[in-house]
Protein backbone atom coordinates (compact mmCIF):
# COMPACT_ATOMS: atom_id res chain seq x y z
CA UNK A 1 0.00 0.00 0.00
CA UNK A 2 1.35 3.54 -1.22
CA UNK A 3 1.61 5.80 2.01
CA UNK A 4 0.27 9.19 2.02
CA UNK A 5 2.58 12.19 1.42
CA UNK A 6 1.61 15.69 2.18
CA UNK A 7 2.80 16.39 -1.80
CA UNK A 8 0.74 13.19 -2.99
CA UNK A 9 -2.39 14.99 -1.28
CA UNK A 10 -1.52 18.27 -2.41
CA UNK A 11 -1.51 17.18 -5.44
CA UNK A 12 -4.34 15.36 -5.92
CA UNK A 13 -6.35 18.84 -4.36
CA UNK A 14 -4.46 20.58 -7.56
CA UNK A 15 -5.88 18.12 -9.88
CA UNK A 16 -9.48 18.11 -8.53
CA UNK A 17 -9.56 21.76 -7.88
CA UNK A 18 -8.77 22.21 -11.29
CA UNK A 19 -11.01 19.87 -12.50
CA UNK A 20 -14.40 21.46 -11.03
CA UNK A 21 -13.26 25.38 -11.87
CA UNK A 22 -12.63 23.43 -15.89
CA UNK A 23 -16.39 22.29 -15.52
CA UNK A 24 -17.56 25.27 -16.55
CA UNK A 25 -16.26 25.12 -19.77
CA UNK A 26 -15.94 28.92 -20.82
CA UNK A 27 -13.66 31.81 -20.31
CA UNK A 28 -15.76 33.78 -17.46
CA UNK A 29 -14.52 37.25 -19.10
CA UNK A 30 -15.15 36.15 -22.90
CA UNK A 31 -16.99 33.63 -22.95
CA UNK A 32 -14.43 31.88 -25.30
CA UNK A 33 -13.21 28.14 -24.29
CA UNK A 34 -12.05 28.39 -20.98
CA UNK A 35 -8.36 26.28 -21.00
CA UNK A 36 -6.76 27.65 -17.70
CA UNK A 37 -7.71 27.53 -13.56
CA UNK A 38 -7.01 31.05 -12.16
CA UNK A 39 -6.32 31.52 -8.48
CA UNK A 40 -7.70 34.90 -7.58
CA UNK A 41 -5.81 34.89 -4.81
CA UNK A 42 -2.18 32.96 -5.33
CA UNK A 43 -1.72 29.31 -4.53
CA UNK A 44 0.58 30.46 -2.28
CA UNK A 45 -2.56 31.35 0.51
CA UNK A 46 -2.77 27.78 1.38
CA UNK A 47 -6.18 29.19 3.32
CA UNK A 48 -7.95 29.80 -0.37
CA UNK A 49 -5.63 27.72 -2.60
CA UNK A 50 -8.33 24.97 -2.93
CA UNK A 51 -11.64 26.97 -2.16
CA UNK A 52 -13.50 27.22 -5.49
CA UNK A 53 -14.51 30.90 -4.86
CA UNK A 54 -11.05 31.65 -5.60
CA UNK A 55 -10.92 30.08 -8.92
CA UNK A 56 -12.02 31.63 -12.36
CA UNK A 57 -11.91 29.54 -15.46
CA UNK A 58 -10.39 31.61 -17.96
CA UNK A 59 -9.09 31.56 -21.65
CA UNK A 60 -5.41 31.50 -22.79
CA UNK A 61 -5.52 34.90 -23.73
CA UNK A 62 -7.37 36.57 -20.82
CA UNK A 63 -5.58 34.36 -18.39
CA UNK A 64 -1.78 35.10 -19.42
CA UNK A 65 -1.43 36.37 -23.18
CA UNK A 66 -3.87 39.89 -23.54
CA UNK A 67 -2.94 43.44 -22.65
CA UNK A 68 -5.83 43.18 -20.20
CA UNK A 69 -4.75 39.62 -18.66
CA UNK A 70 -5.38 38.31 -15.36
CA UNK A 71 -1.12 38.08 -14.96
CA UNK A 72 0.21 40.94 -17.57
CA UNK A 73 -3.23 43.25 -15.43
CA UNK A 74 -3.72 41.91 -12.37
CA UNK A 75 -5.73 45.24 -11.08
CA UNK A 76 -8.21 44.95 -14.28
CA UNK A 77 -8.57 41.52 -13.27
CA UNK A 78 -9.29 42.19 -9.99
CA UNK A 79 -12.10 45.26 -10.64
CA UNK A 80 -13.32 42.83 -13.38
CA UNK A 81 -13.45 40.01 -10.85
CA UNK A 82 -15.10 42.77 -7.91
CA UNK A 83 -17.93 43.68 -10.08
CA UNK A 84 -18.73 40.43 -11.82
CA UNK A 85 -18.26 38.16 -8.79
CA UNK A 86 -19.20 40.41 -5.99
CA UNK A 87 -20.06 37.79 -3.14
CA UNK A 88 -16.83 36.06 -4.03
CA UNK A 89 -15.04 38.97 -4.18
CA UNK A 90 -16.32 40.43 -0.62
CA UNK A 91 -15.63 36.40 0.59
CA UNK A 92 -11.83 36.91 0.05
CA UNK A 93 -11.45 40.28 1.65
CA UNK A 94 -11.58 37.90 4.81
CA UNK A 95 -8.73 38.56 7.25
CA UNK A 96 -8.48 35.03 8.52
CA UNK A 97 -7.33 33.61 5.17
CA UNK A 98 -3.95 35.81 5.93
CA UNK A 99 -4.20 33.52 8.83
CA UNK A 100 -0.92 31.21 9.28
CA UNK A 101 -1.68 27.11 10.00
CA UNK A 102 0.35 24.22 10.14
CA UNK A 103 -1.53 22.01 7.81
CA UNK A 104 -1.08 18.35 8.71
CA UNK A 105 -2.39 15.02 6.60
CA UNK A 106 -5.01 14.77 8.02
CA UNK A 107 -5.89 18.17 6.64
CA UNK A 108 -5.31 17.76 2.47
CA UNK A 109 -7.47 14.71 3.21
CA UNK A 110 -10.38 16.13 4.27
CA UNK A 111 -9.78 18.71 1.56
CA UNK A 112 -9.74 16.44 -1.15
CA UNK A 113 -12.83 14.41 0.52
CA UNK A 114 -14.89 17.14 0.41
CA UNK A 115 -13.55 18.46 -3.52
CA UNK A 116 -14.51 14.70 -4.21
CA UNK A 117 -18.30 14.96 -2.75
CA UNK A 118 -18.46 18.44 -5.16
CA UNK A 119 -17.03 17.21 -8.70
CA UNK A 120 -19.62 14.89 -7.89
CA UNK A 121 -22.34 16.72 -7.58
CA UNK A 122 -21.34 19.71 -10.50
CA UNK A 123 -20.28 16.68 -12.97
Amino acid sequence: MKTKSKKNLKNKCDDLWKKIIHLKGYCEICNKPGQNAHHVIGRINYNLRWDLKNGCLLCTSCHKFSRNSAHNNPIYFINWFRVHRPEDYEYLQNPEFNKFKTWYISDYEEIYQNLKEEYEKRK
